[in-house]
């Protein structure tokens, strides 16, 4: 009974929380600083860690190699994960490495809804908190084609997950697979 009222909860979380960014996009009209500093005064108030910070983070990144961006440790949720999503600059990165994070599955649905992952080649996960539903949603995406390495360990996975994403045939590329 617990583990229901839970999972309504969170629920009601997430359409609470779909609803102030919708209201943030509209109200900014779409600009993205604009929702930056909004999404930042909503979630962190005056803490130190803001969308403002990483966005920088991420810009000086591609500066230096538009198409490796690291970002392994760094604390990144569905949040952030969310804005990465939409990042002008994704669409040319052929190594994605975000392990040590805590992506969780939320966080790995956000990312493969984004249209700009088309080049990536090397995707790290490593350690995000992805489980099954992660993995079924990853199993389905169809923007990966490119995938060639893909590394999944210390999630909340089982070796099995090998077979079921090659089987699924969305990644013709991927020769490097590694998962337990």
């Amino acid at each position: 009974m617990v583990h229901d009222e839970i999972n309504q909860d969170e629920i009601d979380k997430d359409a609470i929380n779909k609803e102030i960014l919708l209201d943030i996009f509209y109200k900014s009209k779409g600009n993205i600083d604009a929702i930056n500093d909004e999404i930042n005064r909503k979630l962190y108030g005056n803490q130190i860690k803001s969308l403002s910070l990483f966005a920088k983070f991420v810009k000086a990144r591609l500066e230096l190699n538009p198409k490796v961006l690291n970002l392994a440790d760094k604390e990144i949720t569905h949040i952030e994960a969310t804005f990465l999503s939409t990042y002008e600059g994704l669409e040319l990165v052929e190594k994605l490495d975000l392990r040590k994070n805590f992506l969780g599955d939320k966080g790995l649905e956000i990312l493969l809804s984004s249209n700009k992952l088309n080049n990536i080649r090397e995707l790290d996960l490593r350690n995000n908190q992805i489980s099954r539903i992660g993995m079924v949603l990853l199993s389905k995406s169809k923007d990966l084609l490119n995938l060639e390495s893909l590394d999944l360990r210390v999630n909340k996975l089982g070796k099995r997950w090998e077979h079921k994403l090659n089987e699924q045939g969305n990644f013709p590329k991927l020769t490097r697979l590694r998962i337990a």
